[in-house]
């Protein structure tokens, strides 16, 4: 074998080492994790979120709903409030995709004249132990440093009803896709 031979075979085994572990590096940043957060008198919520995000659990009082709020693990680019709650009054329907849709449309009638959209398409969100819906809008006029865009999801899983309100910078966001998925594929075990 040529010396050049043999650079050129070291310099494939380099950059072969290189590219090896920098794509180890770039799978590692898209994992995800199971969090498990229980939930007073209704099992345990399991969400499968990012491993880079940093969650804080907020309990105001132990019947109270429980809120979640995830952030990047550095910077602003967005904030997730997930408010975790559950039929303490035995309403019927507590957490149905009809009362869902409902409280999201009568909510989207609310936003009119705030935000830029004429209109606001309720969209579904279907998994296997999820049913829900989602809108997203435009802020007509963020002030400095607010998030431009909002996207508010709701499902139900289990017993619990899930409500997220997702801000973020960028219109078409991994972290608004991310979300979603996190509460698609919710679910709600015994302890």
């Amino acid at each position: 074998m040529s010396i050049g031979g043999r650079r050129t075979g070291i310099i494939l085994a380099v950059a072969l080492t290189v590219g090896i572990l920098g794509g180890n590096n770039l799978l590692a940043a898209d994992q995800n994790t199971v969090r498990r957060y229980p939930i007073p008198g209704q099992g345990i919520l399991e969400l499968n979120t990012p491993s880079s995000w940093q969650d804080q659990v907020h309990r105001q009082q132990e019947k109270m709903p429980h809120t979640l709020i995830f952030r990047p693990a550095s910077g602003a680019d967005f904030e997730i409030t997930l408010i975790v709650a559950w039929n303490k009054k035995g309403e019927k329907g507590f957490n149905s995709a009809d009362t869902i849709r409902t409280k999201l449309q009568e909510e989207s009638k609310k936003l009119m004249g705030k935000i830029k959209e004429s209109t606001i398409p309720l969209q579904g969100i279907k998994g296997t132990n999820t049913t829900g819906y989602f809108i997203s809008v435009t802020d007509n006029v963020p002030e400095p440093g607010e998030y431009r865009y909002m996207t508010r999801a709701s499902v139900g899983v289990g017993t619990l009803l899930l409500n997220a309100t997702i801000l973020h910078r960028v219109k078409e966001s991994d972290t608004v896709k991310d979300a979603l998925s996190m509460l698609r594929d919710a679910r709600q075990v015994a302890k």
